[in-house]
């Protein structure tokens, strides 16, 4: 009986694997290497690719090490986590290397560089979703003294992108949670009143950016450059693309930053049309699959995490894509597993592993 009870248990977590995740996820990764591959083809920063495929493994090895996590254990360790990452941002300010003017890395050596707030993100909906789940209002309070400080932290390396990023997830747990109707209503139009005063308080190279979304033919030699090139590599691709590693704009280097923050002009240029809407396909399943796993969830905890999640997301996906097309302004914000770059690679995979755990857990989805 008990080998027949472990057979079922098994055979049961194999049909709740989440199948459409999986191969959304491994799909985006190959494309987002051939990608970066070709990006850095006969440059100096060749070796951005190698280390992308060691950044794939990893990820993949801590996706499946999650699925195999004790639930109990799981959300035991989250508030731990949530501290190590929050101490990892206090770290950045003694520890952390400056690269285009701004601390954001702590460098591992050959490695390059770790960022704690690509992590930070993560662990802030595991928390909340955590603490909102279980413990009373006094503890949300508390983190939310937490949440503002670590934005406090992120904005003074600076790195606005992702502080309104951290910012807006507090917020959306706030709304969601239906227990704070007054502060949700007071932050959002405090947040309305104040935004165009904080423009004020922006670094030089950030009111450029904006001032160059809002005018970019005016400053196509300057700070509008980047989204002027990308734009000009995408519509080049046409409908099929000039072909792999074939790119003008991108074997010419015209595009700045292609294999990280405009990785999506280099899809464009060489897979076209049909490329980018490839990548969008695989994107909208994976942000469906969140919603119907939202929908379907019993436990609060992971109904939670799976609409911020998604959140998350989408905003990481229209941001990036957005700004490479020139209808938004430029942030730095990672397209999620196309994007050079580890920790981000790294966080997003640990976030779907995360998601596909919570399909898996038997008493969490309505069947």
């Amino acid at each position: 009986m008990n080998l027949l009870k472990k057979f079922n248990d098994k055979n049961e977590r194999f049909v709740r694997f989440e199948y459409i995740l999986f191969f959304s996820y491994i799909i985006l990764a190959i494309i987002g290497y051939f990608a970066i591959k070709s990006s850095v083809l006969n440059t100096y920063r060749e070796s951005v690719s190698e280390k992308q495929i060691l950044f794939i493994i990893v990820g993949f090895i801590i996706y499946n090490f999650i699925l195999i996590i004790p639930d109990r254990t799981f959300k035991k360790s989250i508030p731990i986590f949530f501290i190590l990452s929050f101490l990892s941002l206090i770290a950045v300010l003694f520890l952390g290397t400056t690269t285009y003017g701004a601390k954001r890395w702590i460098r591992l050596g050959p490695l390059g560089g770790f960022q704690p707030s690509e992590f930070f993100k993560l662990f802030l909906i595991l928390y909340l979703s955590y603490i909102l789940s279980y413990k009373s209002k006094k503890h949300f309070y508390f983190s939310s003294i937490l949440v503002i400080f670590s934005a406090i932290l992120i904005y003074k390396e600076p790195d606005l992108g992702t502080t309104f990023i951290v910012l807006l997830i507090w917020f959306i747990f706030i709304f969601l949670s239906g227990k704070f109707e007054f502060l949700w209503k007071f932050l959002f139009f405090s947040g309305m009143a104040a935004a165009p005063v904080l423009f004020f308080f922006m670094k030089d190279y950030q009111k450029a950016r904006i001032i160059g979304f809002l005018s970019p033919e005016a400053y196509s030699s300057g700070i509008s450059y980047n989204v002027i090139q990308s734009t000009r590599a995408i519509g080049s691709g046409g409908i099929l693309g000039r072909g792999y590693m074939n790119g003008y704009m991108n074997l010419g280097n015209f595009v700045p930053e292609n294999h990280s923050d405009f990785i999506i002009s280099v899809i464009g240029e060489e897979f076209g049309f049909i490329g980018i809407s490839l990548v969008l396909f695989l994107y909208l399943l994976i942000l469906l699959r969140l919603y119907k796993l939202y929908k379907i969830s019993y436990d609060i905890f992971w109904k939670y995490f799976y609409i911020v999640s998604a959140f998350l997301l989408f905003f990481h996906i229209f941001e990036n894509i957005g700004m490479n097309m020139g209808i938004m302004p430029v942030t730095g914000i990672a397209l999620p597993f196309l994007s050079a770059g580890g920790t981000s690679t790294i966080s997003f995979s640990i976030l779907l592993g995360i998601a596909t755990k919570g399909a898996m857990t038997n008493k969490n989805i309505k069947r």
